[in-house]
């Protein structure tokens, strides 16, 4: 049990901390969400956004992500209308069948929405492909968002339900007292409140750090890549050793990989250029498609790979949210966080992703 707050900070408005502040605000705690830039502008607007659980099995935390996608649709149902999720699925296959077999099963097993499918099948879902595998992983249940788009539509459901949003605003510091936070010093000036959520992805570090607070936390860059294309050639996540893409529009995909180096040969540019020759290859109407831009996000990874989710012990009003999948369990940790903060009361759900488990 922990004191209940009604003044709340919030710093990052990437999607975690836009739900946390969308959560907050509906309970009627006075919700301030602060960002030195835009909603979206750090690594949640270089997300490929692809709402799964099955992907990279085996997972540490799988009933998380399986609530997750639960969560989605709550979310998608309470902002009836406004939030669009693609719920088309995504096809997952690796270069050898042994391999693709054993996702499927093992996904199926820990209760995910995944069958292993054929040939046949795989080519009436993805009549576009190529080279068609053997047997790929159906995850009829996966979805994608626009990640930007989402994170605005939070940002902007957090201010009509009160919260103050305060965006080009860069926190500079922590405001503390005693043991405790009492609020962010900003460029702008001061802003107390009862607690301060950080959810400033990789910046978390830095903010915590003059608490004496040492945080596991690594940065690890991602490639996302955008792409013109002459029509929609793919109509799902199509994840396989060739590439990682998705649709965008009809006219736009987007593909992740990931970072190598900053040289020549294995750069950003470098890699977009190998994943759009694949692309080109592997896809009717390939030979069409124009690499757009490459960008490069900074994700946020804690030692073990789990979510840092809670207050932390003898900081008094220091509450942490920082993720390695913070598109996919958005909508749960914002429900399940402003909770906490709001009733004083833990939910036994986040137990395992304190902060005191380093």
């Amino acid at each position: 049990m922990t004191s209940r707050r009604s003044s709340v900070v919030i710093v990052g408005a990437g999607i975690v901390g836009a739900s946390i502040a969308y959560h907050l605000a509906r309970l009627n705690v006075a919700v301030t969400l602060v960002d030195r830039a835009k909603p979206a502008g750090g690594v949640t607007h270089r997300s490929f956004a692809w709402i799964n659980v099955s992907h990279g099995l085996p997972e540490t935390y799988p009933e998380l992500r399986k609530r997750g996608i639960g969560e989605w649709h709550r979310l998608e149902s309470e902002l009836s209308g406004r939030l669009r999720v693609d719920w088309s699925g995504a096809l997952t296959w690796h270069a050898n069948s042994i391999d693709t077999e054993r996702l499927a099963h093992d996904s199926a097993a820990m209760g995910h929405d995944v069958r292993l499918i054929r040939r046949d099948e795989i080519a009436a879902l993805e009549p576009n492909l190529k080279n068609l595998p053997d047997s790929a992983a159906f995850a009829a249940g996966e979805g994608a968002i626009d990640p930007v788009a989402v994170t605005e539509l939070l940002v902007q459901a957090a201010r009509e339900a009160g919260a103050d949003i305060r965006l080009d605003t860069e926190v500079l510091s922590l405001a503390t007292q005693d043991s405790g936070v009492t609020g962010v010093v900003t460029s702008a000036g001061k802003i107390e409140a009862d607690a301060v959520v950080l959810a400033a992805g990789v910046g978390t570090k830095t903010l915590s750090q003059p608490l004496g607070l040492t945080l596991p936390l690594d940065a690890s860059p991602c490639i996302l890549m955008r792409f013109r294309t002459p029509r929609r050639l793919v109509s799902r996540v199509v994840c396989n050793q060739h590439m990682e893409i998705r649709p965008q529009t009809d006219t736009t995909m987007v593909g992740a990989e990931d970072y190598i180096d900053a040289s020549a040969e294995n750069g950003p540019e470098a890699v977009a250029q190998r994943a759009l020759a694949a692309i080109r290859q592997q896809l009717v109407g390939g030979e069409e498609v124009e690499l757009m831009d490459v960008q490069v996000g900074i994700r946020p990874v804690p030692a073990d790979g789990l979510p840092i989710v809670g207050w932390v012990p003898r900081i008094a009003g220091l509450y942490l949210s920082v993720m390695h999948v913070g598109v996919m369990l958005a909508p749960l940790i914002g429900r399940l966080a402003s909770s906490e903060i709001a009733h004083g009361v833990e939910d036994p759900l986040l137990a395992p992703y304190r902060s005191s488990r380093f």
